[in-house]
């Protein structure tokens, strides 16, 4: 037990750290408003929040930027072509294939 705790005080704040936190806090957030209720909100932005700080401690830099250039593509085209109640799904939709991308990238470039 005092190897986990001394491992937690060496995490350093990091561009990545935060960026996988607010990324992933923020879905589980609209995850949880869509499925109703303060209690799942707040459930999921937790879960949200502890698996970006999980991913970004394994490097996920391009994953989380590929997720959110495809949010903000996917976002935006279904505001355009769909209006407002489309938005949400599209957002989801683009950050899923831009995750999805985000990941066979790095798969590549390993190979």
């Amino acid at each position: 037990m005092p190897d986990m705790l001394t491992q937690m005080r060496a995490i350093r704040i990091t561009v990545d750290l935060v960026m996988g936190v607010i990324i992933m806090g923020t879905t589980g957030a609209v995850i949880g408003l869509n499925l109703g209720g303060a209690v799942l909100t707040i459930t999921a932005m937790l879960l949200g929040i502890m698996l970006g700080g999980f991913l970004s401690r394994l490097g996920a830099r391009r994953f989380f930027i590929s997720v959110l250039a495809g949010s903000f593509i996917g976002g935006a085209l279904a505001l355009w072509l769909g209006g407002p109640y489309a938005f949400i799904i599209g957002a989801g939709s683009g950050g899923a294939i831009g995750g999805f991308i985000g990941v066979n990238i790095e798969l590549f470039k390993r190979g």
